[in-house]
């Protein structure tokens, strides 16, 4: 499995419109990096042909630009998992616009589109049939197949309604998928305790110095560490599985560059816009 991470920022893009805050104004002046959109990951197998994606995991308002800096249309899309129902992770009018192609509609790919029934309450609007699209209702803790991969949720800590986390499996390759995550409550940490993830992409909302803070529905560094610290001890992970972050916010007050020397010591890669991620099978 590849994972590409096309949106990294959290609820609000880096930089912010109107902000003048130092991390917005070096995202502006420098671009790169240090600039990130809301919210989404492509999923590639090592037998996909070409650079099309199949499985996706959040469709975030700036999906569209994301699809367009990578050079690919997103027709060839057949499964997206939605964590839950915030405008960083879902945005159905993205998701209308199926319905409005020029090209031929027999040829556009069926989307199957999976999460919680706080989701579904949000999709009721579009005409799933003439959009060429289906959905499916999962629940925590309920393992499900799409198509060549196997996917348990895990219900995260964020709130109001229920977000949730996946796992995911294909082979002999499992990866953890935690954003929006929280520090995760007893019945979450149960049912990892015998997991074993090649890799995992979490959150880090507030990627910079900071306090433990375990009543937050975000992480910030401190707990992100923290939480991966335990996932060793668990044997869930080892110093040599690949960590990377996403859902970065500039509350963290750091710039791209300062948040690389804050977290690459702790064995933390920091996501990126376009960011490239592998699993690292243990022998």
């Amino acid at each position: 499995m590849r994972f590409q991470i096309l949106g990294s920022s959290a609820g609000k893009t880096v930089p912010r419109p109107f902000c003048r805050c130092r991390v917005c104004e070096v995202a502006r002046r420098d671009g790169g990096r240090h600039v990130r959109t809301r919210c989404a990951v492509h999923l590639h197998l090592d037998q996909d042909e070409g650079p099309e994606p199949r499985y996706g995991i959040d469709m975030s308002p700036e999906s569209w630009g994301q699809l367009i800096r990578e050079g690919v249309a997103g027709d060839h899309l057949a499964h997206l998992l939605i964590t839950h129902t915030h405008a960083d992770h879902l945005d159905p009018l993205l998701l209308g616009m199926r319905g409005s192609i020029l090209s031929e509609k027999k040829e556009l790919t069926h989307l199957r589109v999976y999460g919680s029934d706080s989701v579904e309450e949000q999709l009721v609007g579009l005409n799933l049939d003439k959009l060429n699209a289906s959905w499916q209702r999962v629940t925590p803790l309920e393992p499900f197949t799409v198509n060549e991969l196997q996917v348990t949720p895990l219900r995260a800590n964020h709130g109001p309604g229920t977000a949730l986390n996946y796992v995911v499996q294909h082979v002999d390759e499992t990866v953890l998928l935690a954003w929006d995550t929280g520090y995760w409550e007893a019945e979450t940490w149960e049912a990892v305790t015998d997991c074993r993830f090649d890799g995992v992409i979490s959150e880090c909302t507030i990627l910079g110095p900071g306090p433990v803070d375990r009543d937050s529905r975000h992480l910030n560094f401190a707990t992100l560490v923290d939480m991966k610290l335990r996932l060793t001890q668990m044997g869930c992970i080892d110093e040599s599985t690949p960590w990377a972050t996403l859902h970065i916010g500039d509350n963290g007050g750091l710039t791209y560059d300062e948040q690389v020397e804050l977290a690459e010591p702790q064995g933390v890669t920091v996501g990126y816009d376009g960011m490239w991620f592998a699993p690292q099978i243990s022998a």
